[in-house]
């Protein structure tokens, strides 16, 4: 153990539990990426601009995306 942590083996859910929580931590960040765009695409429509808020919103959700990865990155060392 380090930094107090619980390593692997300490670990005592299953496999299959193991995985569906990678898969849920995953596809949240997949969802807190696209809200983001979805969200331009809509604010596109309803302004009636062309891909103005589109843009933000993929500038934002991919930044958004990238912290959640590094935050799992740093949770799993």
């Amino acid at each position: 153990m380090e930094n107090g942590d619980a390593s692997e083996e300490d670990d005592d859910r299953s496999p299959f539990a193991i995985g569906y929580a990678w898969a849920a931590r995953i596809m949240a960040i997949g969802f807190e990426a696209a809200l983001p765009i979805l969200l331009g695409v809509w604010i596109d429509y309803l302004l009636g601009t062309v891909v103005l808020f589109l843009f933000l919103g993929l500038l934002l959700g991919g930044f958004i995306g990238y912290m959640q990865l590094l935050k799992i990155v740093k949770e799993t060392r």
